[in-house]
């Protein structure tokens, strides 16, 4: 069981070792993009000037270094990308060393908003705050998954649900690149999703009515752009601002749907991307064991993929966040943009509202797994307990308390009684 725990801390060195050497070399090519981009720069200013300088320079060499820079600012982009990742994995594998070493009080989440000082056992067995067993336990990336660990922290399961558990557990333990994957995603590697939040903006009736307006919507801006192509050529601006009239009233009267479905939802809509690759994820994950193949199954079970649905939800959210550029806020009523906007965030609550706390349930469900398998991972000696039939008993040799240095903890037998 030695060479087990020792077999960790190697694979989690070595991993560490590589990915510190991916930041190393990220930052590297970052500085000679950098650089490589303020020489474009200079080059295009002086190509700028001397293109008004000399007639016989066609401006047109212009092209040149703004189509190179251009390139070399998406591949910047993405070197910066990875460049994350890779410091991200780094923090996975030293936080797993440090729980690993007993060095791991103080930097992880502590479950404090889970405490109950009324509850039976919570205070007495330090399930939440610094140095608990919920942030020995937590490496979940979403609130559901945190939750989902807390309440099993919290509540019995019966012996079935332990025992499904447990062949789960086994199976995600040294799924190490599952891991690891998922502790990279998103924008930031900050614990993500509000449920609560998105789920009552996914169950709640739609407001748009009647539904002939999207359309009628939709006329309107095509119109708005037909009367102004017509003062355009003809001088004629009566027709624009007809239209536009018509659109400042319909958008007035629906101002209060345009609220709720819009203004309402920023704390409902964050992290998106995050639960969309978590999802995605899970999703082209194999599972073999029977509860994780039954769980991918509920997020494959609608029409439409769970990550995919997530992710058009995000492109509307995008749409939504645009309405503070300049530009779209002068076209807004013209262009009935909002308006559009929150018909189609409204469509993709009917397409999928009700089905988004099956997807945040079972998120939640895999996420607390994989934190079990984690910790089964990393303390190869402390086994599953077994269940047997017949009179209530406890039987345990080398008990100890999973919160005390490996270095101190006194273990005891307890034997049967």
């Amino acid at each position: 069981m030695y060479s087990q725990s020792v077999l960790a801390v190697e694979e989690y060195r070595q991993r560490l070792i590589d990915r510190e050497s991916r930041v190393v070399h990220c930052e590297q090519i970052h500085i000679r993009l950098g650089n490589l981009r303020l020489v474009l720069a200079v080059v295009a200013a002086g190509v700028a000037w001397e293109s008004l300088r000399r007639h016989d320079l066609s401006p047109w060499w212009l092209a040149v270094p703004i189509v190179v820079f251009v390139c070399i600012a998406a591949y910047h982009s993405h070197i910066l990308r990875a460049r994350d990742l890779a410091q991200r994995a780094v923090a996975f594998y030293r936080n797993g060393l440090a729980r690993i070493e007993d060095r791991w009080a103080g930097t992880g989440q502590t479950g404090e908003r889970f405490s109950d000082p009324h509850h039976v056992y919570a205070a007495d067995l330090d399930l939440f705050g610094r140095g608990g067993l919920f942030e020995l336990l937590s490496t979940a990336r979403t609130r559901m998954g945190e939750e989902t660990v807390a309440k099993w922290l919290l509540m019995p399961s019966t012996v079935d649900q332990i025992e499904e558990r447990h062949i789960a557990v086994g199976e995600l333990r040294d799924q190490l690149d599952l891991r690891e994957d998922l502790a990279v995603l998103g924008e930031d590697a900050s614990v993500g999703v509000h449920p609560e939040a998105l789920l009552r903006w996914a169950e709640a009736a739609n407001q748009m009515r009647p539904e002939w307006l999207r359309w009628f919507a939709v006329i309107l801006g095509v119109s708005a752009i037909a009367g102004a192509v017509i003062w355009g050529m003809m001088g004629i601006v009566t027709p624009l601002i007809l239209i536009v009239l018509i659109e400042a009233i319909l958008t007035y009267r629906l101002r209060k749907p345009l609220e709720e479905v819009l203004r309402g939802s920023e704390q409902a809509l964050r992290d998106l991307d995050l639960l969309s690759a978590v999802l995605a994820r899970v999703e082209q994950h194999n599972f073999d064991s029977p509860r994780l193949h039954s769980l991918q199954n509920e997020l494959a079970s609608y029409e439409c993929p769970s990550s995919l649905a997530i992710a058009r939800l995000r492109t509307i959210v995008d749409l939504k966040d645009s309405r503070d550029n300049l530009i779209v806020r002068i076209l807004d009523i013209p262009l009935m943009y909002s308006v559009q906007v929150a018909f189609a965030a409204e469509r993709w609550r009917r397409a999928h509202g009700q089905a988004v706390r099956s997807w945040l349930r079972v998120i939640g469900e895999i996420e607390a797994l994989i934190c079990l398998a984690t910790y089964s991972h990393e303390h190869p000696d402390d086994p599953f307990p077994e269940f047997v039939q017949g009179a209530a008993g406890f039987d345990a040799k080398d008990l100890g308390h999973p919160l005390i240095p490996a270095a101190t903890c006194i273990r005891n037998n307890v034997p049967a009684n």
